[in-house]
């Protein structure tokens, strides 16, 4: 002990050991804390990303309704056929009421953007960003019966409803309700979603014909 006690050598090479063996144990924690908090990480963008398909498969089964003829496709002939008011459906929806919801770290942060096309749901924790986005099945359009009624009366001199139908041709009216569903809508997570499935009545010269959008607003 009196000659290791003396050697210096020995004593720099005991240090040098002690060091590097606190450098390691410090790199080996740091690695398990970036691999747990990548795990949550994970975790929290799958349940994001589940929360954002919830929403829009609520979406979609209102635009399904009780028939498929509801599905609205650009240009498409099978636009118009002749909807029953009986296929109608409401219904709502509210992000704070689903269990996932409350396990997310940041639930009361989530900002809700709706538009003709997509839902996306984005927050924050610490540095990290998290975004979810849906593609819905049907059109989309974030307003209210009374609002786009009011448009189309705007635009084509007709509300579209079952007493006032639209008599243009309905490229104009689909190239008109794209560039609605281009306008996005932020919606509070906190408060109930409407989901209504509304009717464009279209008249041509034989008679009179309706597809189905499906509008979301709170």
């Amino acid at each position: 002990m009196r000659n290791f006690a003396c050697d210096d050598s020995a004593w720099a090479d005991f240090l040098i050991s002690k060091a590097a063996l606190i450098l390691a144990s410090v790199i080996l924690f740091a690695a398990l804390f970036n691999l747990v908090a990548s795990f949550k990480d994970l975790e929290t963008r799958e349940k994001l990303d589940f929360l954002a398909m919830d929403f829009k498969t609520a979406v979609d089964e209102v635009g399904s309704g009780n028939s498929e003829s509801a599905n609205f496709q650009e240009g498409a002939d099978s636009d118009f056929q002749g909807e029953s008011q009986d296929e109608f459906r409401e219904s709502s929806y509210c992000f704070s009421e689903q269990e996932i919801f409350r396990d997310l770290p940041f639930a009361g942060d989530i900002k809700v953007r709706v538009s003709g096309e997509y839902v996306c749901l984005e927050a924050e924790s610490g540095e990290r960003s998290f975004r979810a986005v849906k593609p819905f099945a049907f059109r989309v359009l974030p307003l209210n019966g009374s609002t786009l009624h009011e448009k189309l009366s705007e635009e084509f001199g007709a509300p579209g409803n079952e007493e006032t139908p639209i008599t243009t041709d309905y490229s104009k009216i689909v190239a008109f309700l794209q560039i609605l569903g281009t306008e996005e809508a932020v919606l509070s997570p906190g408060e109930n979603i409407s989901l209504k499935k509304e009717f464009i009545y279209v008249k041509d010269e034989e008679e009179v014909s309706t597809f189905g959008c499906v509008l979301v607003y709170q």
